[in-house]
Order: C-alpha cells, then structure tokens, then sequence
C-alpha cells in the first residue's frame, strides 16, 4: 500500500524511484521542453524585430510574398525580403538570382511608360540580393530590384546589366508614401 501510494520507493522497478517521483521527472522534462520552445519563439520574434523593413518598416507586411513575371523562355520570380529567381519554361529548372541582403537607395532618370509602369526619375528604394548561385565562367549572380510607385505589387522589367548582374524593376503600394514625400522635400528646396 505505501509502495502504490508514492511514499516507498518500488525497489524492484527500474531505478528504483516511486511512480511520484517518475511522474514528476516527466512533468518537469515536458515544462522544461515548453520553457525552451518558448525561448525559441522569443528568440525568433526579438531577430525578426532587429531586422531592417526599409522606412518605418513598410516591408514587413510584404516578407515572404511572392512576385512573378512571364519573359520569354523564363519566369522571375522575386519573393520580397528573401530571394530571386529565374526559372526555366523548359525543362522546369530554377536557378537562385539572390538572396536578400539590404535595402539600398539609388538615382534612376527613365520614362514612365504610358501605362504608368515605370521609376520615372529621383531617388528610389532598392533591396540588394547577392550570393546566389555561381554563374559559369563568371561571378555569383545577384539581383537589384528597383522599387517604384504602383497600385499593386508587380514586376515591371528584368534584365541582365552584365554578367550574372541582374536589375528588376518592381513597383509596390509600399513605396508610394515614401517618394511622395521625397517630392514634397524637392519641392520645398
């Protein structure tokens, strides 16, 4: 009776301990595992708040959404806050343009087409991707996506610069506040 009440230990069982004792090493092991799952997901969000989103975060909403455009024998694809890629229409190979590294800045001076796709001129937001795949007979290939002012998140234009060096041209909801308030600046100077 005291043996199957906790209070002796049940020497004849495996390590000698009471089933008190063994229940209470399980639950201590299970609030243990959740303490540290916990720690984890802390971990995560506190990384994820250090990250950089452009001004005033604007691109947090946008990680991880994903982009793509039709152009000849391939598809681009630009998934925001994480890569880019070029995939083959034949054959269904993917080849890795870059992954996000940092947002940048940079002076574009090109005509907006009639349609309203386009950078226009000024001073535009761009998210550098690097270390994607190695190109043959060249350098690791790496992407800059040019940001501009649109109604919806669409790909406007890829090309390649140089080798294995390409530039996409995006326009976003996101940036829009932004160069309207850089027209405003301009304007006052």
């Amino acid at each position: 009776m005291l043996i199957e009440n906790g209070i002796l230990a049940d020497l004849s069982s495996e390590g000698g301990e009471s089933a008190a004792v063994n229940g209470a090493k399980d639950r201590l092991k299970s609030a243990q595992d959740a303490v540290n799952s916990q720690r984890r997901d802390l971990d995560s969000h506190n990384e994820d708040l250090n990250k950089e989103y452009g001004p005033d975060g604007v691109f947090r909403a946008l990680k991880g959404q994903c982009i793509s455009v039709d152009s000849g024998e391939y598809t681009y694809e630009l998934c925001f806050m994480e890569h880019t890629t070029q995939k083959s229409k034949k054959g269904g190979s993917s080849t890795r343009m870059g992954n996000f590294v940092r947002f940048d800045k940079i002076t574009v001076d090109e005509e907006v087409s009639a349609d309203g796709k386009g950078l226009g001129s000024g001073e535009r937001i761009a998210m550098r991707h690097e270390n994607g795949q190695h190109c043959w007979n060249g350098p690791n290939r790496s992407t800059t996506v040019v940001l501009g002012c649109a109604e919806q998140n669409e790909i406007w234009k890829v090309f390649e610069e140089e080798k294995c060096v390409y530039r996409m041209e995006v326009g976003t909801p996101a940036v829009c506040e932004a160069l309207k308030q850089a027209e405003v600046v301009k304007d006052e100077l």
